[in-house]
């Protein structure tokens, strides 16, 4: 979902591979509707310059849900799909900067990264959902990311949960490779974008009446 410059320095950087069949949901599931205002795709990306005396630089920020709906029997999540908008791209760690937060995200949402006129949503449709019992993470999540028209099928952990009448799914931070959808765009520069991208996904979800 989702997705931008570079990064990924902490987490090592996911397989994607090709796609795969959507999950369903159970006769007896519950269904719930992604509450927009509540939900969002946190990114991070990094560069890095030929030149070692200059340090790396970093841009980090926010991408809107648009829409979604997930299903879940007994608080156990089963299947769903969540829609990116990413003409919404922020770099939040320019907010003092109005001039360099303009043209970061200008060139952005141009055809080097996002190209948002021609491709103004992505989505990630969930293909399999596994439970976890060991490590910082109950529910480990496989779906069908479509970023530019490339649809690849990535695996990241999470902790899925109940609150009230809310769904609620916290990622853990997971590094996808840019090229493996088709954002290959180089500086001619004396910088290099890194090509692993870091994101993160904090949805919450309504119950559908």
């Amino acid at each position: 979902m989702i997705f931008i410059a570079s990064c990924g320095k902490n987490a090592e950087t996911i397989t994607a591979g090709d796609a795969q069949e959507a999950s369903s949901a159970s006769q007896d599931s519950e269904t719930f509707v992604v509450n927009t205002d509540e939900s969002s795709t946190t990114w991070r990306g990094f560069k890095f310059f030929h030149d070692a005396t200059k340090p790396e630089v970093g841009h980090f920020g926010t991408i809107k849900i648009k829409d979604g709906i997930l299903t879940a029997k007994d608080g156990v999540l089963e299947s769903g799909k969540i829609v990116s908008d990413q003409t919404t791209l922020v770099s939040d760690d320019l907010a003092d900067d109005p001039e360099g937060k303009g043209k970061l995200e200008g060139h952005l949402k141009s055809p080097d990264f996002l190209n948002v006129d021609q491709f103004p949503n992505a989505t990630f449709e969930i293909s399999k959902v596994t439970p976890l019992t060991d490590g910082d993470y109950n529910t480990e999540i496989s779906g069908n990311l479509d970023f530019r028209g490339v649809p690849k099928n990535i695996t990241f952990k999470a902790n899925v949960k109940m609150d009230g009448e809310k769904l609620i799914i916290q990622s853990e931070e997971f590094t996808i490779n840019r090229q493996d959808f088709g954002v290959n765009f180089a500086p001619k520069n004396d910088s290099v974008i890194k090509d692993e991208v870091v994101l993160q996904l904090d949805i919450k979800a309504d119950r559908q009446a």
